[in-house]
């Protein structure tokens, strides 16, 4: 397994562990009383969209959740879970409007804004995802998924000692094995990244030196090179 795929197969552990476990007392205690049999129903959908989740079947889990959000569009946990399961189905302005609807019923917790930045980065608006990652560190500076994220994002767009530096940082608060690992790919994945973009340009700059000013300044007239 390639260092990229190990990262993105132990992202989700980190998810389930820090960010989307699903506690039923809590969702059911986060939306105001319902008749018990709303009640069971909630927790029954919420329990089954997060099954699909787990084994990455999105699209079902979108169905399933946005039943969940049917039986009880009071229910936060309903509808943040909808959410992330439609970021990661690619539905990224439906994931953003069920945010938007957080927002106004409850403050914003780092899982939101991680999913909300994450949306941001898939729509390819990096500034305004690396703002939901920090926002999110800033609440909980130990909430992993949105620091994995935002090293990926400063590694894509050229912040590589920015990222090393989070990469560090993740790596000393790390409570497991497990992140202790992450960390570790994650920072390899960087200097891979680093490494490649300066083999590319390494030729680039060769091939320029190489060129003699009676070379370049024929060029800049519009002559062909000799």
């Amino acid at each position: 397994m390639s260092g990229r795929k190990k990262a993105m197969f132990t992202l989700w552990a980190i998810i389930v562990a820090s960010g989307i476990s699903l506690k039923v007392a809590e969702a059911s205690a986060s939306a105001p009383a319902k008749p018990k049999l709303v009640s069971n129903t909630l927790s029954q959908l919420l329990q089954r969209g997060y099954e699909q989740m787990r084994k990455g079947n999105y699209e079902s889990a979108v169905t399933i959740l946005a039943q969940a959000v049917k039986a009880d569009p009071d229910s936060v946990s309903a509808r943040r879970y909808l959410s992330f399961a439609l970021m990661r189905h690619g539905a990224l302005q439906d994931a953003m409007y069920q945010l938007l609807i957080i927002q106004r019923m409850a403050k914003a917790t780092p899982f939101d804004n991680y999913t909300l930045g994450e949306s941001y980065a898939k729509m390819g608006k990096m500034t305004d995802a690396e703002a939901c990652f920090r926002e999110a560190l800033k609440a909980n500076p130990n909430y992993d998924p949105a620091r994995a994220s935002l090293i990926k994002l400063l590694s894509s767009t050229g912040k590589y000692d920015e990222a090393f530096s989070e990469c560090l940082t993740g790596y000393k608060s790390a409570k497991s094995e497990m992140l202790t690992r992450y960390y570790r790919i994650l920072y390899q994945n960087i200097q891979e990244q680093k490494l490649s973009l300066h083999k590319m340009q390494e030729p680039q700059s060769s091939a320029q030196a190489a060129q003699s000013p009676a070379q370049t300044q024929s060029r800049t007239v519009g002559e062909p090179a000799k």
